[in-house]
């Protein structure tokens, strides 16, 4: 029934801010943009962000809560590196980089609504 991961979208608080962080501080390439949409491609799989007034047209704010959260998890070719590249632009590294007791090396930032991100090789 479902198989296969399209998108994944963030609802944004403020969108500026998010383009500016996922577009120039991660330097991802952005795939399209809409008034307050955006997506970047990351392989099969498209990372949109959606403010979260603007996503209104798809379904009411009333159930934009959030439970748990999430971590997105994207893969790196060297985690030390890449967050050495992160600090110089300013992102907080609040853990790692450091391997796991199941052997992943591993670290973890934030976006500007506090999504966390994991990097890992």
């Amino acid at each position: 029934m479902i198989n296969k991961l399209y998108a994944v979208c963030l609802l944004v608080e403020n969108f500026e801010q998010s383009l500016t962080f996922y577009r120039d501080v991660l330097g991802l390439t952005m795939n399209s943009q809409d008034n307050k949409y955006a997506d970047f491609k990351l392989g099969d799989t498209l990372l949109a962000i959606f403010e979260k007034n603007e996503a209104a047209a798809m379904f009411p704010k009333k159930y934009m809560t959030f439970g748990g959260g999430c971590v997105l998890a994207y893969q790196v070719d060297n985690v030390e590196k890449t967050c050495k590249k992160l600090q110089k632009k300013g992102i907080i590294i609040f853990e790692g980089p450091k391997t796991t007791p199941w052997g992943q090396k591993v670290a973890y930032f934030k976006d500007p609504d506090n999504t966390i991100w994991e990097i890992t090789t």
